[in-house]
């Protein structure tokens, strides 16, 4: 089977998201932790099929109304339910390296899957209102 990568459903919701404006406040705060922390804490919310802490986990400039809210949240759900009968869901995920410039960090995260796959995947990231969240 092909595998899309973790990175492809991101980007289906910022550019569902991207025409937003005006700036919401934030959903969910990562309490100041670093980008890798906050890159890892991400993907336990997919590990944990917690749609809710996966949109609280995404930079909130995407999400303007309760009409985004929603379409990011049935984006999120659609990929949890694809990753998870695909690969089994993600059993694991651990950052392994931060590149930090002004208030944007890509992780490099080494992710494993139920069953057993193991990649390596970029997360982008940006540092707003005193919290890490993705891009």
């Amino acid at each position: 089977m092909k595998h899309t990568g973790l990175l492809f459903p991101v980007a289906i919701v910022l550019m569902l998201v991207s025409s937003c404006k005006e700036k919401a406040s934030p959903l969910h705060d990562f309490s100041n932790e670093g980008a890798k922390a906050s890159a890892e804490l991400f993907l336990q919310h997919m590990r944990d099929s917690d749609v809710v802490a996966l949109v609280g986990s995404t930079d909130d400039v995407y999400i303007q109304d309760s009409a985004m809210h929603e379409q990011m949240s049935a984006v999120m759900a659609q990929f949890l339910g694809m990753q998870y009968a695909l690969h089994g869901g993600i059993s694991d995920a651990v950052a392994t390296r931060d590149t930090i410039v002004d208030s944007t960090a890509t992780v490099l995260m080494n992710v494993t899957y139920g069953d057993k796959l193991t990649e390596q995947v970029l997360m982008q990231m940006v540092y707003r209102n005193g919290s890490w969240k993705m891009r």
